[in-house]
């Protein structure tokens, strides 16, 4: 008796045109030219948090970043302990005595980095993307890289949001997204998971939670926090979070900074950011 596979469920529409119009909204983010900010890496180790800050700059839309290699707490003299953080509303404090160490490598990493999200507005969704759902009649080729679900809808940060989980239909090493918060309201994305971040730089991490924060017209990655264990020359950490702060634009200051890395091993950048 011949075996017979099951038929595989069929798309669900109304999430892959939620999928759709997240994507183009992303693709419609716009930044100033140049963007000043912070980033802190920190690891939790034997119950402590330490890390260390790296001043960045970003040249949008290039995505061409430039990232001091001297962290702030390695120019302090005598070195300054971190004087805490926050994470998911919740203020930590490193051990002051415990040592700052560099996790990960020197981070250039772009704020505006999009996870293979953006999408450039068509003809039909550039008129007016965010108009109110009706029925959906096709699926959209351009969202063929998952299977994307509605989940349910929830609130982040006070925002109601569709929950969409997604399953690649191939090469899960490239297509690293499995849910998405976005906002009902505008097609934002607030909030993913990624399995796998930073893989121009295998760090055997997992899932990865990573928040975006709006800053007057525009929409910059926060936070990015693993679900698992770090593995690193430094250690292993039992999470690592990755912080974007202090965000200036277009600060018409000397942002080259002049200095690199000896090896491109020593820094920690992410794959091309794209779909195609």
């Amino acid at each position: 008796m011949p075996l017979i596979m099951p038929s595989p469920p069929p798309p669900d529409a109304r999430a892959e045109d939620i999928f759709f119009r997240t994507r183009v909204a992303f693709g419609a983010r716009a930044f100033p030219s140049t963007m000043r900010y912070s980033i802190r890496i920190s690891g939790l180790k034997d119950g402590k948090w330490a890390g260390r800050t790296y001043d960045a700059h970003e040249e949008w839309p290039e995505a061409s970043v430039f990232v001091d290699s001297i962290s702030e707490e390695e120019a302090a003299n005598p070195v300054r302990p971190s004087s805490g953080f926050n994470f998911f509303g919740i203020g930590v404090t490193p051990d002051k005595g415990l040592e700052l160490p560099g996790i990960l490598g020197d981070p250039k990493l772009a704020i505006t980095y999009a996870f293979g999200l953006a999408l450039s507005p068509g003809p039909k969704a550039a008129s007016d993307p965010t108009d109110t759902l009706k029925t959906v009649g096709t699926v959209r080729a351009t969202s063929r890289y998952y299977d994307v679900r509605l989940a349910g809808e929830e609130r982040i940060d006070g925002y109601p949001c569709f929950h969409l989980t997604l399953a690649p239909l191939g090469n899960p090493g490239r297509y690293r997204l499995r849910d998405l918060w976005v906002d009902e309201s505008n097609y934002q994305t607030r909030r993913l998971v990624t399995d796998g971040n930073f893989t121009a730089k295998e760090t055997g991490s997992g899932k990865w939670t990573v928040s975006y924060k709006q800053l007057g017209d525009a929409w910059y990655l926060s936070d990015e926090l693993s679900q698992g264990s770090v593995a690193d020359g430094a250690g292993t950490f039992d999470h690592v979070d990755v912080q974007f702060f202090n965000v200036v634009a277009d600060p018409h200051d000397n942002l080259d900074f002049g200095i690199s890395s000896a090896t491109k091993d020593a820094e920690l950048v992410e794959p091309p950011d794209t779909l195609r």
